[in-house]
């Protein structure tokens, strides 16, 4: 079987919001839940699904990881837990780049060095460090950014 990119649907908003709540709670066991599990799938499916370009990853119709951008920031990269190791965040990540270009901006938390190392391994760099005030989580995050936006 072979990993697929396509277009967000409005019927995958359940298996996005699964995903996503499973990627978090295994990659990030720290982060306070702020909302319910039924709360999240509104957020899914009113915001992220209705105001961002979303692209999931399939294989065999399973969902495996998506990604969610809007205009050159990335939202949301998730890869599902079982799915990790893949190449998953990988290709996501390539497209991403290839449609924000240059600009391509993200935000990640500090502690979650996985992610900051994938995204060094992928060309980005730290910008800046924030407090976590600016995220309803409240938790230190950094922004990343293309190295050459940077210089590097």
């Amino acid at each position: 079987m072979s990993i697929t990119l396509r277009a967000a649907r409005p019927e995958d908003a359940d298996a996005l919001t699964t995903l996503f709540l499973a990627a978090r709670r295994h990659s990030m066991p720290y982060l306070a839940e702020r909302h319910s599990d039924a709360e999240t799938r509104w957020w899914m499916e009113n915001v992220v699904l209705a105001t961002r370009k979303v692209t999931v990853a399939d294989e065999a119709d399973e969902l495996l990881g998506f990604s969610a951008t809007h205009g050159e920031h990335l939202d949301h990269l998730y890869v599902a837990p079982t799915a990790l190791g893949r190449g998953v965040g990988s290709l996501l990540l390539q497209k991403c780049k290839a449609e924000c270009g240059s600009g391509l901006s993200l935000y990640v938390f500090q502690k979650n060095g996985r992610a900051r190392d994938f995204y060094e391994r992928h060309g980005l760099a730290c910008a800046a460090f924030g407090d976590g005030s600016d995220n309803e989580e409240n938790e230190p995050d950094a922004i990343y950014v293309l190295r050459e936006a940077l210089g590097q």
